[in-house]
């Protein structure tokens, strides 16, 4: 215990605080450790236990005051593991059916059904905005979001009124069977 003299009274007294006795600071001592920078040196906990064979509890606490907790030993609370998606990256050129979700086989061809639901997997639909056809959920001209088919001319009336190309997609899922039907009527009006 004679060796304890060799660390300075403020880091003596620390590492007492964190659980070491006079064993462990002399084997922290005879290690070669004099200063805080020392424990730097040393780096992570595991390399302070094969040093000094001190007690994992009190090294893991030494450490934590010292250089902080390194980085291989932080661990994610379990729950948060648990509740994770696994992170799948395809190909650009994946079609998925739009009713049922299912991926299509490569040699799957605009207007094709559905492997899983026998529905059109991906129809072929209107732009409201700039006329032209295609597949999939956004136009490919112009950018538009596209509309069902049943809700084409609801649409067109909105653009007709003035409501932006963005905005014409979200305001027809907002609406309610009767204001499509009040729509409509309007649409007949005008015709």
């Amino acid at each position: 215990m004679e060796n304890t003299n060799s660390l300075p009274k403020l880091i003596e007294k620390i590492l007492r605080s964190k659980g070491a006795n006079d064993e462990q600071i002399s084997m922290l001592v005879e290690a070669g450790i004099q200063s805080k920078a020392d424990f730097e040196t040393i780096g992570d906990t595991q390399t302070l236990i094969d040093v000094t064979e001190m007690d994992e509890a009190i090294a893991e606490s030494i450490m934590q005051w010292a250089v902080g907790k390194p980085a291989q030993q932080v661990t994610v609370p379990e729950e948060t593991t648990t509740n994770r998606e696994p992170i799948v990256v395809e190909s650009a050129d994946v079609v998925k059916c739009i009713h049922c979700d299912t991926k299509q086989p490569k040699d799957y061809k605009t207007g094709d059904l559905c492997i899983s639901c026998g529905m059109q997997a991906e129809p072929v639909l209107s732009c409201h905005w700039c006329y032209s056809t295609g597949p999939g959920k956004f136009c490919r001209s112009c950018g538009a979001e596209f509309v069902a088919s049943a809700d084409y001319e609801v649409a067109l009336y909105l653009k007709q009124e003035g409501e932006s190309k963005n905005a014409i997609p979200g305001l027809i899922k907002e609406m309610s069977a009767n204001d499509k039907e009040n729509v409509w009527a309007r649409i007949r009006k005008n015709a």
